[in-house]
C-alpha cells in the first residue's frame, strides 16, 4: 500500500506531555512513508496569520512590478545565484519551468575570493528599489527570521520522531546558518499542451535541501501534486494558515533513506483562475559540512523504512540527472552548487562557464 493524502501534524502536541507520544508517532509516519505533510498550529513559534498577510501582499505587489524594475535585479546579476528569474527561464527535468520568481536568503556577506567555489551559494540580496516596494525588504527579512525559528524548532522534533536525541542534527548545521526562500508566481493557462502532456508550472523532481516549508498563498487546488509510490499523483489541498512541509534529498543522506525525499511537481493554474503564488522556505545546512551520515538510527526505526521500501512498486518517474549528497565524496554546498549551476544555466554562463561546462557533460 502507499500513500492517497498528505498526513496533518499539530505542532501544538508537540509542547504538551498528553499528546507528545501522539504527535512523534504521527511525525515519524510522515516522515518515513510519506515524506511530505501539513504543518498547522505553529503561530506560537514560527509566522502568524498577519506574517502570511504581509508577505502574500509583497509578494503581489513585487509581481506587479514593471518588467524593467524586476529586470534591475535579476538573478544573472548575483554570483550568489539570488534574485529575480522571468518567466520561463529555469529548468527542471530538462523542460522549461512556467513561473517568474525572486529566490532571497538570510543576508550574509560575499565570502572571500579564496574559498571553495560553492561558497557562492552565500551573499548579499538583490532587493527592489525601496522607494517603490518600501516594506518588501523588511517583510522579507522578518518572514526569514520567524520561518528560520520554526525550521530549527522543527528539525529537534524530526530527531526525536525517528529515535535520536533532539540536537543528533545539530552537527550538520552552523551559528549563522542561511536559509532560502523564494516568492513564486505561476501565471494561470491552458492546463495541457497540444500534445496531452501537461504544461508545467515546475517539473517533477526532489528537493536537494534538508526540508522545505511551503506557505501556498493563493486559493489554488490541484496545483501542487506529490508522487505516491504507485506512481499516483496525489493533489495537495490548500489550507489556509498551514505550510506544506516536505523531506529534501540531505536529510535523506543524512538519515540513511529513512526519511523519504518524495518526488512532486507544479501544474500551470488553470485558465480564468488567476496566478498562482507561493512561497516555499528551505532550511538547509551548512555548506562546509561533510558529516556522515547518522549511524546510530534505532533498529525499529529501520525495520519500518524497510517495511516501507518493500512495498513500493515504482520509485518515481524519471526526473532527469540530478546531483545527490555525497558527505564521503563533497562537502553538502558542493551538491547544492551543482543542481544550480544546472537549473540556472545563464548565471552559471555568466560566473561559472567552466563549471557549467563539467555540469553539461556530465548531464549528456
Amino acid at each position: 500500500m502507499s500513500f492517497t493524502s498528505i498526513p496533518a501534524i499539530d505542532l501544538e502536541e508537540a509542547f504538551h506531555r498528553d499528546t507528545r507520544p501522539k504527535f512523534f508517532e504521527n511525525l515519524r509516519n510522515a516522515l518515513i512513508t510519506v515524506g511530505f505533510l501539513r504543518l498547522i498550529n505553529f503561530d506560537s513559534v514560527g509566522p502568524t496569520e498577519k506574517d502570511f498577510k504581509n508577505i502574500t501582499q509583497q509578494g503581489t505587489d513585487f509581481f506587479k512590478l514593471p518588467k524593467e524594475e524586476k529586470r534591475k535585479i535579476e538573478m544573472i546579476n548575483s554570483p550568489h545565484f539570488l534574485g529575480y528569474t522571468k518567466l520561463g527561464n529555469e529548468i527542471t527535468s530538462g523542460k522549461i519551468d512556467w513561473r517568474e520568481q525572486i529566490d532571497l536568503a538570510t543576508e550574509l556577506p560575499a565570502p572571500a575570493k579564496d574559498e571553495p567555489l560553492y561558497k557562492q551559494l552565500e551573499g548579499p540580496n538583490l532587493w527592489p528599489d525601496e522607494k517603490i516596494l518600501p516594506y518588501f525588504k523588511v517583510t522579507v527579512t522578518d518572514y526569514i527570521d520567524k520561518m528560520s525559528r520554526l525550521s530549527s524548532i522543527f528539525t529537534t522534533l524530526v530527531a526525536e520522531a525517528i529515535g535520536l536525541s533532539p540536537n543528533a542534527l545539530d552537527k550538520y548545521f552552523k551559528k549563522n546558518q542561511q536559509c532560502k526562500m523564494k516568492i513564486v508566481a505561476y501565471p494561470a493557462g491552458t492546463k495541457y499542451k497540444s500534445d496531452g502532456g501537461p504544461i508545467q508550472g515546475v517539473g517533477a523532481h526532489k528537493d536537494s535541501d534538508f526540508l522545505t516549508f511551503v506557505y501556498q498563498a493563493s486559493n489554488h487546488e490541484n496545483t501542487l501534486q506529490v508522487q505516491n509510490f504507485k506512481g499516483e499523483w496525489i493533489s495537495v489541498d490548500n489550507v489556509p494558515e498551514s505550510l506544506v512541509v516536505n523531506v529534501g534529498q540531505t536529510l535523506e543522506a543524512i538519515t540513511c533513506g529513512v526519511c523519504k525525499a518524495t518526488i512532486h511537481r507544479v501544474l500551470r493554474p488553470k485558465e480564468g483562475s488567476g496566478t498562482r503564488l507561493s512561497v516555499p522556505f528551505f532550511r538547509t545546512v551548512d555548506l562546509d559540512s561533510n558529516e556522515t551520515a547518522i549511524s546510530n538510527i534505532p533498529h525499529h526505526i529501520w525495520k519500518l523504512k524497510e517495511e516501507r521500501d518493500k512495498t513500493i512498486k515504482q520509485w518515481g518517474v524519471d526526473t532527469g540527472f540530478q546531483y545527490r549528497p555525497d558527505f564521503s565524496q563533497h562537502p553538502a554546498g558542493y551538491t547544492v552548487f551543482c543542481n544550480r549551476i544546472k537549473s540556472h544555466r545563464d548565471v552559471a554562463a555568466r560566473w561559472y562557464p567552466e563549471t557549467l561546462e563539467k555540469v553539461l557533460s556530465e548531464i549528456g
